[in-house]
Parts: structure tokens; sequence; C-alpha cells
């Protein structure tokens, strides 16, 4: 009949863990360095491990703190930056 579907299964649920938002950024497990806003209004690169995922969020293993703010989409164009100021 030609018709088509996707099925996706959950194969594990994990709670209690920290999380952000899924975005393209995203390719697999492993280490990625990531822009965190500190106190001075500045992007910070860091050094983040990342875990598992959904569709809407990433694990984070370590290097981010709760309540940190991380930018996740549109720095592409700033990989090779290690400090950004905001304004």
């Amino acid at each position: 009949s030609g018709l088509k579907t996707d099925v996706y299964v959950m194969s594990a649920v994990k709670e209690g863990v920290m999380r952000i938002a899924n975005s393209s950024y995203y390719i697999g497990r492993g280490e990625y360095e990531l822009f965190v806003m500190n106190g001075d209004n500045e992007l910070i690169k860091r050094k983040v491990q990342l875990g598992d995922s959904n569709f809407e969020f990433v694990e984070v293993v370590s290097g981010l703190k709760l309540n940190e703010t991380v930018v996740v989409s549109g720095m592409s164009s700033y990989k090779n930056m290690s400090k950004l100021k905001i304004r």
C-alpha cells in the first residue's frame, strides 16, 4: 500500500539526571565544548560530558552545575572562540 511509519522504542528511563535541551550540536555521547554564562555577562567555553538523549533532552554527565545557563544553538560561527561578551 506504500505506507511507511517510523517506530521509536524507549529502551531506558533515567530519573534525577541533569539535562539540557537537545539540538543540532548533539551527535552522540561524549565530550562537547559548550558556552556557559558566567556572572559577568560572558559566555565561557567549557568541556561538558554528555550522555544519553531523547528528542527533547540530553543527559549531562559532568561539566555543568544545576541552574547554569548554557547556549545550545546558533553558536557554530563562534566555535573557535573561548569567550564571548554579552551586550
